[in-house]
């Protein structure tokens, strides 16, 4: 909901901007070197702007997307021109040097402090504050720390540009110290405040003095080239002589890193910040099941305890990683913001304490109600659904803010709503898709099972976004999210297996219909292993939702699948059996096989075993592995039946009947064309005291032993008829017909 209306907003933007002129607005601009916030304004035809970091101003004639005008920098001046994408949310320029210049209209105002320069204290907090901020990439605050600082005492003629490299510079030292802002006077009647500051870790020391100007206001005296120098030289001392690489504090290797690393991680909690953030979180005491949405909900309680408590600076905070001795930033009866490293190894990072991510809501709850700081933390607070739920109780119903332990009556209410709605939804959703399962299949699968379990699924997947929406303790999701998780794992379970089996249905009564060669067991062992999986998948959620960690199940059962496949070798050979059956497949479902002692009709192919039904009506059960490796006869398979018998004459013999009766034979078979006359072969086969026995070789061409049963009949009942047409008779000596009856 939010990116929609994120992009909502960009699309109004410049709708927003176009009653004022296309123009006008604040734009976040930049160059090859640097950027600064771009504010424009647009009267008819005409553009005029400022950039407050280099004290720059433009002025410029607008036609259409097209702006070009000239800006002016202290001394210097220039052309520029600025063609505005077709989204209007962004314009790309150049200078008139060839130096290209991009921005991207903000809602952002001009970075703010808030503070003043009114006492020695007052100027300098603003420094470290508009600082912090400009670091944390608010550029454009660099201009009120340039405002803060006095350059009387350096040469003249230096411009914008060179002060605020002169400013950054001061910035990165005073931040190798720590101090605390209590220690600047607060007022005096001296003109000057000389102060030192201290690094922790070191005997290095930083000396500044803080200069009331004519117009009443206090500022940080710029040091000259050579005493910045000497306290470069001192600071640099523990970092080889050269400044920490800019990503260091990510590493969290002392108490401000971890601040730092916190409070930017939060300002892109969209972002790749979330992960920081939660980085700096000493989660270890959560189940690993909760550690994602609970450190989540601790980081969004920590950051606005921050906001209320207030911070002037995080060079408040101590950098010294050395002293492994936890720091404490608050301490309050409901609980306490402690930094500590994980460990005493040297290099250990250091993270928010376990005991400070069980205490975030009851310290956040205990500050809320304070006024607002003289100043924050830099960075901004991110969204959060159950703030903004929290902040309309708070507006419209603030007597549900009363808790029943570290529960507010809203989120009760609101949770028994979400429950209540889900079991409704579910309940209807189960029936309606239990209808469905019927009609498709008859009702062979669905069932009560079925119904309840879907009806769990659905309604626990619907409530899934509860927890985080309404914020629900840890201490309450410790048990309610493994309750829930393992009944939706055991749901979701018997639902797909239902769902499995009634597919199963489907694709056999495909192959029952289908002409091709195509069979079943495929579809038999597909069955059998995606059941397989829904067990172990089950299994391992299972073993999720109750932090047991799956990843060290698995080494496990790679640690122990020797053993297992020694100790079920032979199941694993019906297993792989199985597997080849489907791959050469030598026969399908209702074929007659042969094999050794095995002889009849294939019923069932399973993971471990194969059913075969013999002419006695009884079923085989024989292993995989067996018949994998056996010599099959697939009789099923034959493209041509063979029809093989001798037919005995008793009586009414001569050589003219018998001629005829072998003609009306042939006759018989070159009219049928189930019968391959071609690869027919009748004649007298014997002369004895039983009669005169006259044989029939004949192939049919039926793909089914019910097809061949029936067509033998056929065929013998017409030879009945054609014997006594030739006056002949067949006697009770008639040998059994040769070939397999199924």
């Amino acid at each position: 909901m939010r990116r929609l209306a994120t992009v909502l907003l960009l699309l109004l933007l410049p709708l927003a901007a176009l009653a004022n002129g296309p123009w006008t607005g604040e734009w976040i601009t930049s160059w090859r070197d640097d950027g600064d916030h771009l504010i424009l304004r647009q009267e008819g035809s005409r553009v005029t702007g400022s950039y407050p970091l280099y004290g720059g101003r433009i002025e410029a004639v607008a036609e259409g997307r097209t702006l070009q005008g000239s800006w002016t920098q202290g001394n210097d001046s220039g052309r520029f021109l600025f063609v505005m994408d077709r989204d209007g949310a962004s314009f790309t320029g150049r200078y008139d040097d060839g130096e290209w210049w991009t921005g991207s209209r903000t809602q952002a105002p001009p970075a703010t402090t808030g503070l003043n320069q009114s006492t020695p204290r007052d100027a300098f907090r603003q420094f470290i504050v508009s600082g912090n901020l400009a670091r944390g990439g608010r550029s454009d605050a660099w201009a009120l720390a340039i405002g803060a600082v006095d350059f009387s005492g350096l040469e003249a003629g230096l411009g914008r540009q060179e002060h605020l490299r002169l400013v950054q510079e001061l910035f990165a030292l005073i931040d190798l110290t720590t101090f605390r802002i209590s220690a600047i006077p607060l007022a005096t009647d001296a003109a000057e405040v000389p102060f030192t500051l201290h690094q922790s870790g070191s005997g290095a020391r930083l000396h500044l003095t803080l200069v009331r100007g004519e117009d009443g206001l206090w500022r940080l005296r710029m040091p000259d080239a050579a005493a910045l120098d000497a306290a470069r030289r001192q600071l640099l001392v523990l970092t080889g002589g050269r400044f920490p690489p800019a990503d260091a504090w990510r590493q969290m290797r002392n108490p401000r890193d971890t601040m730092r690393s916190f409070l930017e991680g939060m300002a892109d909690w969209q972002g790749e910040g979330r992960a920081l953030a939660l980085s700096t979180l000493d989660l270890s005491a959560v189940p690993e099941v909760l550690r994602e949405g609970e450190g989540a909900m601790t980081a969004q309680f920590l950051r606005r305890a921050l906001n209320h408590i207030g911070l002037v600076g995080l060079q408040s905070i101590p950098n010294d990683g050395a002293d492994r001795a936890p720091y404490i930033h608050f301490s309050h009866p409901a609980g306490s913001i402690v930094i500590a490293p994980v460990s005493q190894e040297a290099n250990a990072p250091w993270r928010f304490t376990a005991q400070t991510v069980r205490d975030a809501a009851r310290i956040f709850n205990a500050v809320e109600s304070l006024p607002p700081p003289l100043a924050t933390p830099p960075g901004l607070i991110p969204h959060a659904r159950f703030f903004v739920l929290r902040d309309l109780t708070k507006a419209h119903a603030p007597a549900l803010l009363g808790r029943i332990g570290q529960t507010e009556y809203w989120q009760i209410l609101l949770g028994l709503l979400v429950m209540s709605g889900a079991v409704l939804v579910g309940t209807i959703g189960a029936r309606l898709a239990r209808r469905g399962m019927d009609a498709v299949v008859g009702g062979e699968e669905s069932g009560a099972s079925f119904t309840w379990a879907l009806g769990i699924v659905i309604g626990i997947s619907l409530a899934a976004f509860f927890p985080d929406l309404i914020g629900m303790p840890e201490h309450f999701r410790r048990y309610s999210l493994p309750f829930f998780g393992i009944c939706l794992t055991i749901a979701a379970s018997v639902v797909a297996w239902r769902v499995f089996g009634a597919a199963g249905i489907i694709l056999a009564r495909i192959s029952s219909r289908s002409a091709s060669a195509t069979d079943d067991i495929l579809f038999t062992l597909l069955l059998a292993t995606a059941r397989l999986m829904v067990v172990v998948a089950g299994f391992l959620s299972v073993a999720h939702f109750l932090s047991i960690p799956t990843g060290g199940i698995i080494a496990g059962l790679g640690i122990g699948g020797l053993a297992f496949a020694f100790a079920s070798r032979e199941t694993l050979s019906n297993v792989f059996g199985a597997g080849i059956l489907v791959t050469d497949r030598p026969f399908q479902r209702g074929d007659w096989i042969s094999s050794g002692e095995i002889e009849g009709a294939v019923e069932h192919v399973g993971i471990r075993s194969t059913r075969v039904r013999t002419a006695q009506d009884s079923v085989m059960v024989i292993p995989n592995g067996k018949l994998s490796d056996s010599t099959i006869n697939n009789l099923g398979s034959r493209r041509l039946r063979l029809l093989k018998t001798t037919l005995p004459v008793t009586g009414g013999a001569n050589p003219q009947a018998l001629e005829s009766f072998i003609q009306a034979l042939r006759q018989r078979i070159r009219e049928d064309e189930i019968f391959v006359a071609e690869r027919t072969d009748i004649g007298l086969a014997a002369i004895n005291e039983g009669g005169i026995g006259v044989e029939v070789i004949t192939y049919m061409k039926v793909a089914s032993a019910a097809a061949e049963r029936e067509t033998r009949h056929e065929f013998l009942l017409d030879v009945v008829h054609l014997a006594q047409a030739c006056g002949l008779t067949l006697g009770q000596g008639m040998l059994a017909p040769e070939g397999p009856v199924a």
